[in-house]
């Protein structure tokens, strides 16, 4: 019988909202999925989400160049959804991939020529969203809560409603 490493809670480090260079954002489009998991993990890092601006664009590359280390990745994406141009992170499972993701995006309604791109955005609403993810199994996490785009943009009922839903996680 083995005893395993550890006992009770773990905690790990992580970062959930991070863009790489398939966003427009993304300054130094040199950077190499190599390098991008090796700051992660310079940075002290156990677990990292690849969400990027309504793009599915990079999340293969960092997931292979995160095997055979010791980050986790979870593919995800940050789409900017309803008529308030709310963003929301959406993370899928580990084993999900860049055609998951590509997937998700297109029947949200992102037009695929403006993926990466911060202006890209969907009319769907965030409990449309929410929906969506839920049917493939994702979780929610509202985006820059207290911000122009976050969902404090949300009138107060629609706020608690949207809290109310049993796959918001954060």
């Amino acid at each position: 019988m083995t005893t395993p490493q550890h006992k009770g809670a773990r905690w790990y480090k992580c970062d959930l909202h991070l863009h790489t260079v398939a966003s427009k954002c993304f300054q130094d489009k040199t950077v190499t999925a190599k390098q991008w998991v090796e700051r992660a993990i310079q940075q002290g890092l156990d677990c990292v989400a690849v969400t990027d601006h309504n793009s599915n664009g990079f999340i293969d590359e960092i997931k292979s160049a995160a095997e055979n280390t010791s980050l986790i990745v979870f593919p995800g994406v940050e789409i900017t959804c309803d008529t308030s141009k709310i963003h929301l992170l959406i993370l899928f499972d580990c084993d999900k991939t860049s055609q998951d993701v590509n997937d998700f995006l297109v029947r949200a309604g992102i037009i695929r020529d403006k993926f990466g791109e911060q202006d890209a955005s969907t009319v769907k609403s965030v409990f449309e969203i929410a929906e969506l993810a839920k049917s493939d199994g994702a979780l929610v996490i509202p985006a820059h809560i207290d911000e122009f785009n976050g969902v404090n943009t949300l009138s107060p009922q629609n706020l608690e409603r949207f809290y109310e839903l049993d796959n918001i996680n954060a």
